[in-house]
């Protein structure tokens, strides 16, 4: 499970710093979280709840650490998706 915690937070993370004026960066986002839906499908509950906790935590504390908007709301959203899948 740490991989995949290690896999996500990395990729979302590499892509909050690098966001592109244009908003490509959502269709990146899309797919990344859509690659984290089919790995979270094969975990069992507990541990996806876990991966889903953790990365929330994670991705809050850095969305707090960003003042460019674009950056903000690719973590934004990401944390989100990750609270979508913890309720």
């Amino acid at each position: 499970m740490s991989e995949l915690y290690g896999r996500y937070h990395g990729r979302i993370l590499g892509l909050a710093r690098s966001p592109t004026a244009d908003g490509a960066w959502r269709a990146k986002l899309r797919e990344i979280l859509a690659e984290f839906d089919d790995d979270c499908r094969l975990l069992p509950p507990l541990a996806r709840y876990v991966l889903c906790n953790e990365l929330s935590s994670q991705v809050e504390h850095e969305a707090l650490q960003f003042s460019d908007p674009d950056k903000r709301a690719v973590l934004t959203l990401a944390l989100k998706h990750f609270d979508a899948w913890r309720a």
